[in-house]
């Protein structure tokens, strides 16, 4: 997990990090990448952190320590959190292993801790979701933790890391999960291309494990599907998505109904729901609860509602 100056100045111009003193929570210890001292620097006196021979050792450290090649990756000498807590934000991490500033805790399995609910105006997942299997606690723990008015920012594998993690997402994914808790998307992007992928690496990877995956590997050498998926090399590229938190409701996951062919039960659905979008529901307007996009996005209808009585 790492992310760049680059990135660190691009959410600085979006204005997550406000006038600064703020508190930020890394899903992940991140470390800090391709950080020139110039840089370093720079983004310090935007808080006013005055030079002294301390804060120029700490720049030549961080300098040195977020060095990063593509092909050998980071010096790992160099932690985010050291960057911001100079710039006089308050910084905590959560991850299953130590690292700079963290609180041990595994997403797999449990909540946030009680200290952290509702304590954070900005709360970054840059590569640490993709590696567990709870995506639900994994969201609701980002959701939990994140002020009312706060920011969340994601950064997530979307096409290529076939060896990367368990997961990649969709947009999809990440519009339904804000619209389900009415998030505000203030920003979406996508990151790359780079890198590039043999998918049958993973396959070999494993195949002492499992002999039956030597079939998987004879077929791409003799079948024509096998030699095309062989060829394709597909480059990695993530999605950054960043919301708004602007409800203090509880965290409704996200449901995708798209392909289902049948009517989803109301004792599926409700779960989804809050008590105030229930009440809506009941009372939907017949055109909108039939909205022709009710099933590709099925909280468009409640929230269409609530802009239409808000306008009356």
């Amino acid at each position: 997990m790492g992310i760049s100056m680059g990135m660190i100045e691009k959410m600085q111009a979006l204005g997550l990090f406000g006038n600064g003193n703020i508190s930020v929570l890394d899903i992940g210890s991140s470390n800090l990448y391709s950080a020139p001292n110039e840089s370093i620097r720079k983004f310090w006196n935007i808080y006013d952190v005055q030079p002294s021979v301390e804060t120029d050792a700490l720049s030549d450290r961080l300098a040195l320590g977020s060095s990063y090649d593509s092909v050998t990756g980071g010096a790992n000498g160099a932690f985010v959190g050291e960057l911001l807590e100079k710039a006089g934000f308050t910084y905590h991490a959560i991850d299953i292993a130590d690292g700079y500033g963290t609180t041990i805790l595994d997403l797999n399995h449990e909540p946030a801790p009680q200290k952290f609910i509702g304590a954070f105006d900005l709360v970054i997942n840059f590569g640490t979701t993709e590696h567990l299997l709870n995506q639900y606690n994994a969201f609701k723990v980002i959701h939990d933790a994140t002020k009312v008015g706060g920011y969340i920012v994601h950064s997530l594998p979307c096409v290529g890391y076939s060896n990367h993690g368990y997961l990649t997402y969709t947009p999809r994914c990440m519009f339904d999960l804000a619209g389900y808790n009415e998030y505000e998307v203030v920003g979406f992007w996508f990151e790359g291309p780079a890198g590039s992928n043999d998918l049958f690496a993973p396959v070999r990877d494993y195949l002492s494990y499992f002999p039956n995956l030597t079939k998987t590997l004879a077929d791409r050498e003799t079948t024509e599907s096998g030699q095309k998926i062989g060829q394709l090399h597909l480059p990695d590229i993530a999605l950054m998505i960043v919301y708004r938190k602007v409800k203090g409701k509880p965290f409704l996951g996200a449901l995708e109904r798209s392909t289902s062919v049948g009517v989803v039960p109301s004792a599926v659905t409700s779960a989804y729901e809050t008590a105030i979008s229930k009440m809506w529901s009941s009372n939907l307007n017949p055109k909108l609860k039939h909205h022709r996009s009710g099933k590709r996005f099925p909280w468009l209808p409640i929230w269409l509602e609530q802009i239409f009585r808000q306008r009356k």
